[in-house]
């Protein structure tokens, strides 16, 4: 970021070729609605499960830093054609301390510049409501990697249905109150496959 010759303020980021895993999955289950025979998609269902496992150990890399996203979600995971992934939108993201495990493996611990949670409750985070763990629905102090690993479990519904856990359409109360009391629907029920 900074200033251009003429004093226009800019900010620059990495460009990121592909498709979110959103998208993917969206064509993925399309498709595969208009097959007879879900089998023959096994090929590109293990692909998207790649995607999901890279998208796994750097939420995992994330933690043993100390840092928990706070908004894992498909639309913010990058997809290259070349297998590639991309975790995006880490603006939600809190420090919650690492407890030595970087140190434990020959890594330091990342450490934020300032105190980045300093203008509101520790509890309070964004993120997506329909993709947001219990804790952070009730705004709690317990927000930590158990948050990441249950949208990590949201996303993973919604790779293998096609739909997400808890309808977007409702309000947000109503989700708050589906998430709080795990009210979603079971997966063969949605996608009997």
């Amino acid at each position: 970021y900074g200033l251009s010759e003429n004093g226009v303020p800019f900010y620059a980021m990495r460009m990121v070729e592909g498709q979110t895993l959103q998208q993917c999955i969206d064509e993925y289950h399309r498709r595969l609605r208009e097959k007879s025979d879900p089998s023959e998609s096994s090929v590109e269902f293990r692909k998207l499960l790649a995607g999901f496992i890279s998208v796994c150990n750097t939420i995992e890399y994330a933690h043993n830093r100390g840092v928990i996203n706070c908004d894992i979600k498909p639309g913010n995971i990058m997809l290259g054609k070349y297998g590639e992934t991309v975790v995006l939108d880490w603006g939600c993201a809190k420090y919650v301390g690492s407890a030595g495990k970087a140190e434990s493996v020959g890594e330091e611990s990342l450490k934020p510049l300032s105190d980045t949670n300093s203008s509101e409750p520790s509890g309070i985070t964004g993120g997506t409501p329909v993709y947001m763990s219990p804790e952070q629905h009730a705004q709690s102090d317990e927000i930590g990697p158990a948050s990441d690993i249950y949208g990590l479990g949201v996303t993973l519904y919604r790779l293998i249905t096609g739909q997400p856990a808890f309808s977007p359409d409702s309000t947000l109360s109503k989700i708050r109150e589906a998430v709080l009391f795990g009210k979603y629907r079971k997966p063969t029920e949605v996608c009997p496959w």
